[in-house]
């Protein structure tokens, strides 16, 4: 009896010793945010981006169609530069505008907009970040994997969302900017993830909850529709082909659809069109 009890002694105390070096909130959330930056992704895309735009009276106002092209160099590594290329196919009176971006894990990102009217390629810098993207409830910031080096993260606990009408546990993790220059010229002062775990290396991001500048809620993401699929690594990747774009303030929303989509060697992507000449150039 006297061991028995000896032994529980110890065991509570390995129990409060093992408390007392437990993951904080902050640690755990970012931890979560940089496993979801980090997990697998398709190193070549090729297809077509859809942007539904609808009013505050439930009505689709416009269809744009973009050509999209994305090529990840240097995947995995620190020194990967995930670049993309945005050309306006549709309606008829933008097409021509084009967008490119370069986004480096350790230097900031570049962004660079055509327009067609004005001749003339213009970088994104500033509080141009926070301009729509193509008169979408996006923001040219919010195209692409988002800079994780620019917030605070911090779990929030579990939560229930609900994805085509059934409930998935989710991991909330909220993130804060870290400067308020990197939250004037985002345009936001809070964003808060729901994502469920849907293997040991990946997440899907059921909804995404974005806070202005004075912490009011302004809009909401939510995934529509995914698929799954292998990439030059044989990973298997989750990659999101619709979501929704909601702004709480003014009642708008824009859906965003990936159509024809190839990735990989089905993409027949060219490596060497992510420089400004080619926002004029055919690549596609």
């Amino acid at each position: 009896m006297k061991h028995i009890k000896s032994l529980l002694t110890l065991l509570a105390l390995f129990g409060i010793v093992l408390n007392g070096y437990s993951e904080s909130d902050v640690a755990k959330g970012e931890r979560i945010a940089r496993q979801n930056d980090q997990q697998p992704k398709f190193q070549k895309m090729k297809g077509e981006t859809a942007l539904n735009i609808y009013g505050n009276d439930g009505k689709l106002k416009f269809k744009k169609v973009l050509i999209i092209g994305q090529y990840i160099e240097n995947m995995g590594k620190e020194n990967e530069i995930e670049k993309s290329m945005s050309y306006m196919k549709s309606p008829a009176d933008e097409r021509g505008n084009a967008y490119m971006a370069l986004n480096y894990k350790n230097k900031p990102d570049v962004k660079i907009v055509y327009l067609k009217g004005i001749r003339k390629a213009k970088k994104v810098a500033g509080a141009t970040k926070k301009s729509s993207f193509f008169g979408s409830d996006f923001y040219i910031n919010d195209m692409g994997y988002p800079d994780i080096s620019e917030c605070n993260y911090k779990y929030l606990g579990k939560e229930k969302v609900k994805f085509k009408g059934k409930p998935f546990e989710c991991l909330v993790v909220e993130a804060t900017p870290k400067t308020d220059k990197i939250k004037s010229e985002t345009g936001y002062g809070r964003k808060v993830a729901y994502m469920v775990p849907v293997t040991g290396k990946s997440f899907l991001t059921l909804k995404l909850d974005y806070y202005d500048e004075n912490l009011k809620k302004i809009k909401v993401l939510s995934l529509l529709s995914f698929l799954k699929g292998k990439n030059v690594r044989g990973e298997t990747v989750f990659f999101t082909t619709s979501i929704e774009m909601k702004n709480v303030q003014r009642g708008t929303k824009t859906i965003l659809e990936m159509q024809n989509m190839k990735f990989e060697k089905d993409a027949d992507l060219r490596t060497d069109i992510f420089t400004e000449q080619y926002l004029t150039r055919r690549w596609w």
